[in-house]
């Protein structure tokens, strides 16, 4: 749990009614959804900004968890680094997140097309930018948002993946031209640096010229915070606009 997370945890616990937009200045909005997809239920949550109305012009942020946070309460998603980001400082996350949890004893990998469909939903019923169209993961999260972006490169305008396992080599050719920016913990023992530095070579090598990687010294797997907390990722994130 990240070290923002505590003074959220009681307001998350307490549930969100559907409501309309928040006026500006006042805090963002978390959304429980439910969705049933090909014969299964599953939970999602979206993020409104403060001062968000159903229009074009939000970017959004597709965003997925570690292991930690799979289930079926819905709740958990909302403890995520990035969605904490977006709340202690939304003038840096001005965006619409999409919140999917993964149920248990899955991987992201098994529910592919039910996050797509999250995804979809939500820009259908609180608008967005479809050239602003983002994906973030920690950890399980990291390499589920790689083969997303594998699966579906035109659709997505750039990736931010933190301390992911990355067993799919497939995802190299892939990617290429897509802005990504990875991040792993020097010091990680839940999942090794090489993880990081090898795909990161593998990408560099198949001519990918748009993949930015950051290790940090001397810090371990929970590195998620200090990342969506440093205003230089959400600002890179969030200038990156397909077709540019």
């Amino acid at each position: 749990m990240g070290t923002v997370t505590m003074a959220l945890v009681a307001w998350l616990l307490t549930g969100v009614p559907e409501a309309g937009p928040a006026p500006a200045g006042s805090p963002g909005t978390f959304m429980p959804k439910t969705l049933t997809f090909r014969g299964e239920k599953y939970v999602y949550s979206v993020y409104l900004p403060p001062g968000h109305r159903q229009g074009p012009e939000w970017p959004v942020i597709l965003a997925l968890h570690g292991a930690g946070s799979r289930g079926t309460d819905g709740l958990q998603p909302r403890m995520q680094s990035v969605a904490e980001a977006a709340r202690v400082h939304p003038e840096r996350y001005p965006a619409v997140l999409v919140l999917p949890q993964c149920p248990p004893d899955k991987d992201w990998e098994d529910v592919a097309d039910f996050v797509l469909e999250a995804l979809e939903r939500s820009l259908k019923e609180y608008g967005g930018d479809r050239k602003r169209v983002y994906l973030a993961g920690q950890s399980m999260g990291a390499r589920g948002v790689l083969q997303l972006a594998a699966r579906q490169p035109e659709r997505f305008a750039a990736v931010v993946a933190v301390a992911g396992r990355y067993t799919d080599r497939l995802v190299v050719d892939k990617l290429k031209g897509l802005p990504l920016w990875m991040w792993h913990g020097e010091q990680d023992v839940v999942v090794p640096v090489s993880e990081s530095r090898v795909l990161v070579a593998q990408l560099r090598a198949g001519g990918h010229t748009s993949v930015n990687y950051t290790e940090l010294s001397g810090l371990g797997h929970d590195i998620f915070d200090t990342v969506y907390l440093d205003p230089a990722v959400s600002t890179w994130l969030l200038s990156q606009k397909r077709g540019k």
